[in-house]
């Protein structure tokens, strides 16, 4: 079968013929229809997130249940599915209370420690499948799987945001940013696009945003930001996130990147009691939730470019390049 391979970190990912894998016990064979291409992806690249090389890339997977392993059950052939990007156990007391981004026995990534969804089939864990509604495109699927599901994550478990309150997003015209955007206005927010990019501005305010500004005016807003999300995390960034919250207003991080390690002025956590948290993806109830907002039309998954399986170089420079608004989908057809 064809898949996208990573022959070594820091190297360049081509189309190559690969054996088509099988399921082994506890685990599905996926027809992969559509795969979503991130940041994420880069990162796995140049081997920041671990793992080991040669890999098939891809963790935003949205396909069709082609073959069962042993011992599988609640799945079916046919079954159109996507999943989690984390390898979780499923047992421990992290994944059993709720929580399982935290999981005690993590293994690691969908694509970078096991190989991935930028293929015509991916063998994945049963236990880490999500149903996708029927209502709900396989290419929307890979999207709100990570993309959607993690500001959802963000705005509903780490900064639970209510009507009427105002949330800024750092980073607003990326991938996850967009979302971001769009969840914020799915929960009754009003919104402040930061987005350094003065040509994505009018495709922000086109999605919901009440502002959109250049991170230099960022300081000088008309409401108090109750709920800052960062999806860049870069030293100006954080530092300008706790700047501008209101009274008792919350930072959420919800990425990170080597070299960002700010100073922190402690007096606004004391005298306005404001809190900075972190937030890490989202469990496989919350993709399941994503996907029900998205099967809703509550928040429109935004694909800013499609490409075909054969012309994943492409689909990496663009992402590389920041050249397209929202999210990159690879579509995957049989050859």
């Amino acid at each position: 079968m064809r898949a996208a391979l990573l022959d070594a970190f820091d190297g360049d990912v081509r189309i190559v013929e690969v054996p088509t894998p099988r399921p082994g016990p506890g685990e599905v064979l996926v027809d992969v229809a559509a795969c979503g291409v991130g940041l994420t992806l880069e990162r796995a690249r140049t081997g920041a997130l671990g793992g080991s090389t040669p890999r098939v890339v891809g963790h935003e997977i949205g396909g069709v249940i082609a073959d069962l392993g042993s011992g599988v059950t609640g799945w079916a052939v046919g079954d159109r599915v996507t999943t989690s990007f984390y390898l979780l156990c499923g047992r421990c007391t992290w994944c059993a209370g709720g929580r399982e981004t935290l999981c005690a026995n993590w293994g690691g990534f969908v694509g970078v420690h096991v190989d991935g969804g930028l293929a015509e089939q991916v063998v994945l864990p049963a236990h880490g499948l999500v149903a996708v509604p029927g209502d709900v495109s396989l290419a929307a699927a890979a999207i709100a799987a990570d993309a959607i599901a993690t500001p959802y994550h963000a705005l509903t478990a780490r900064a639970p945001v209510r009507a009427g309150s105002t949330v800024a997003v750092i980073g607003a015209g990326g991938g996850v940013g967009v979302h971001t955007v769009g969840m914020a206005r799915a929960l009754g927010a009003r919104v402040v696009g930061i987005e350094a990019e003065p040509g994505k501005a009018e495709r922000l305010l086109e999605l919901g945003c009440d502002l959109v500004t250049g991170p230099e005016d960022a300081t000088d807003l008309p409401w108090p930001i109750d709920v800052c999300v960062d999806t860049v995390a870069s030293r100006d960034t954080l530092a300008a996130a706790v700047g501008m919250l209101g009274r008792a207003g919350t930072v959420v991080v919800v990425g990170f990147q080597a070299g960002s390690a700010f100073e922190l002025d402690p007096r606004p956590l004391v005298l306005d009691e404001v809190v900075i948290t972190g937030s890490r993806y989202a469990t496989r109830a919350e993709i399941a939730a994503a996907l029900d907002l998205v099967a809703h039309g509550k928040v429109p998954p935004v694909i800013g470019a499609r490409f075909p399986l054969a012309e994943v170089a492409q689909a990496y420079r663009a992402m590389q390049d920041n050249a397209v608004f929202g999210r990159i989908v690879v579509e995957v057809d049989p050859a």
